[in-house]
């Protein structure tokens, strides 16, 4: 059995699936509770994300191929992160169900970067920025589970991102939406 997550209803739409709220903490809290009572085999992760320089372009829908999680002060060198965590690599078996979307890296920031300069050392190996894949990720794989993200670009990161994801944000969840409905299309889901 599959579960489907999103951070808020928006991006989960018509998908059987839960929510696991905004933001990496929050996220991470709440995925972790759910797959204590849901008991899942597999996690699909459906919502919208930015793209980094160079990444893939606004509307494109994505599978992440690895989720990572990056501080802003110790990108622009004003702190440290003693331990940060590994990345978490996505499942192949899953990715084997999107075989036609674009493979990216995925980080997870602590908010949504706007700063230019913060955007560009952020996109240091990584393609897509999203807020809650990894504390997604890091429950699954506490957990045991396979995780999978299927994110649609709403926007590029930067000082323009949250007017772009404004203005792109229904396009990109149907597109994430629609991708993660054709891969699971025979599939058991876990309800609602």
């Amino acid at each position: 059995m599959i579960l489907v997550l999103a951070a808020v209803a928006e991006e989960l739409g018509d998908l059987p699936g839960r929510t696991v709220g905004v933001g990496p903490v929050v996220a991470a809290a709440q995925a972790s509770r759910i797959l204590a009572e849901v008991r899942p085999d597999a996690v699909v992760m459906v919502g919208t994300a930015g793209s980094y320089p160079g990444g893939p372009d606004i509307g494109t829908p994505c599978a992440a191929r690895r989720v990572g999680l990056a501080d802003g002060a110790a990108r622009m060198g004003l702190g440290y992160v003693p331990r940060p965590p590994a990345p978490v690599v996505c499942d192949p078996r899953l990715l084997d169900l999107v075989p036609d979307l674009p493979r990216v890296d995925v980080l997870t920031a602590g908010g949504v970067s706007t700063d230019p300069l913060l955007a560009q050392r952020m996109a240091d190996a990584w393609q897509v920025e999203h807020l809650e894949a990894f504390g997604v990720a890091a429950a699954c794989a506490a957990h045991g589970l396979p995780f999978l993200a299927v994110l649609g670009i709403a926007n590029r990161v930067g000082p323009t991102a949250h007017a772009e994801w404004l203005t792109h944000r229904d396009a990109a969840q149907d597109a994430a939406r629609e991708a993660v409905r054709q891969a699971l299309s025979g599939q058991s889901l876990a309800g609602g």
